[in-house]
């Protein structure tokens, strides 16, 4: 199957959350190789995280891959105070 990418358009909070879980959920169900791009977040807590790390465990389970491209530098900031950033295994382009 060719490759989906997924848009984030805007925060990953607690406020979102739900319907984020959605729409990947949705977006694994129907496809096997999926970039999600970060690049229009500009808002994300560790619920936004959760889900990050959710959707990549869903994927390796039914041996699909997820990659996090495009990283803002919110999301950068927050894997950087959960040192996470190589959690993902993804580049993470850092800006000075």
């Amino acid at each position: 199957m060719k490759e989906f990418i997924l848009e984030v358009p805007g925060d990953m909070t607690i406020y979102e959350a739900a319907e984020m879980k959605e729409i990947f959920e949705k977006t694994l169900s129907k496809n096997d190789d999926i970039n999600v791009n970060l690049s229009n977040v500009s808002e994300i807590d560790s619920s936004g995280l959760q889900l990050m790390v959710s959707l990549r465990e869903t994927a390796l389970k039914s041996k699909k891959t997820v990659a996090y491209v495009a990283h803002s530098q919110a999301v950068i900031d927050l894997l950087d105070l959960f040192d996470m950033t190589s959690h993902f295994g993804d580049p993470v382009v850092m800006k000075k």
